[in-house]
């Protein structure tokens, strides 16, 4: 799959180049062509053509490689101790992004000196062939040793699942590794929430914090949410938030999610072109958004790509939210 974008990447730099170097090569030697007895208008069809190709590149191997620190401020009922979560979701780790990405993020979340840190599913790329993808999630474990709670969820492709919705069985586009990934999790001391309830406290405040399964695997339930503490703030972490209608009708504060990766690509006027099937608004693919009365949901573009290694206008972040 990654060779086929790869060559999409090409075939687009070739479709963009090759016609701007002819367009400018008439100009300058075919005195009899259009484009010699037109030269203004062809300066701007070469100029616009190597745009193009300036901003393929830079949204094929440039922005993906960046890092942003995104900060929010979080009003949650109940908060009497404010506290730092740092947000990671979507590493994607497997060709294009391994131990190396990985450490990049764990740098930057040190650097913020978080509460407690939350991956919000799709760490796993869970592409074809025989590498391990587990092993890139290494570099994970100086969280722990710096002695940060850490909590993660699966997200759709530990499953194996695609962002359709259609039928199960159109979903599934490879293997199912999600036991994979929760030993692996588990193994280096990060506590890995399936539909899991666990409270916490932090600088003297309770808190419950619910781990969602995956939603697109059908495997997501509330359920263990009627043992909940009555009277906390309850954040859930939910990988897709196409499934925020459905926390709205539990006692959740707060739905922390990923899945949309911002759009991928994002372009003025337009918005994300990467869209989701659930129906929630295009707005409400990054950043933090009243649901109702009662549920507030903050979604992060993610560190990693799905499909294409392609962003633009959208770089990967690290989020740091400040809970008060």
């Amino acid at each position: 799959m990654q060779v086929y974008f790869d060559l999409l990447i090409a075939i687009g730099l070739v479709s963009t180049l090759l016609p701007a170097y002819f367009l400018y090569y008439s100009t300058k030697k075919r005195t009899q062509s259009w484009e010699y007895q037109h030269p203004r208008l062809t300066y701007i069809a070469v100029f616009l053509l190597c745009f193009g190709a300036i901003l393929m590149l830079y949204g094929s191997f440039v922005e993906p490689r960046l890092l942003i620190t995104h900060e929010q401020t979080i009003d949650l009922q109940g908060i009497e101790h404010p506290f730092t979560i740092a947000l990671v979701s979507d590493f994607q780790l497997g060709i294009y992004n391994q131990n190396q990405h990985v450490d990049r993020v764990v740098d930057r979340i040190l650097s913020l000196h978080p509460d407690i840190v939350m991956l919000a599913g799709d760490q796993l790329d869970n592409t074809p062939g025989d590498i391990d993808e587990t092993i890139y999630i290494t570099p994970l474990s100086r969280l722990i040793d710096a002695k940060i709670p850490v909590y993660a969820i699966p997200g759709n492709h530990e499953y194996g699942i695609g962002g359709k919705r259609p039928s199960t069985e159109t979903q599934h586009f490879f293997g199912d590794i999600s036991k994979e990934a929760e030993r692996a999790f588990k193994a280096i001391g990060i506590n890995y929430l399936t539909n899991t309830l666990v409270t916490t406290t932090i600088h003297d405040q309770d808190i419950a914090i619910f781990g969602g399964d995956s939603y697109l695997a059908k495997k997501l339930s509330f359920d263990v949410l009627k043992n909940k503490p009555k009277d906390i703030p309850t954040i859930a972490l939910i990988h897709n938030p196409g499934a925020v209608w459905l926390a709205t009708k539990e006692d959740i504060d707060l739905v922390l999610s990923g899945h949309t990766h911002g759009g991928q690509i994002r372009l003025p006027f337009f918005g994300p072109i990467g869209r989701l099937n659930e129906p929630i608004p295009i707005d409400w693919y990054q950043g933090l958004h009243q649901v109702d009365e009662d549920t507030q949901i903050f979604v992060t573009s993610g560190t990693g790509e799905s499909g294409p290694r392609a962003r633009l206008f959208n770089p990967p972040e690290v989020v740091l939210l400040r809970v008060e």
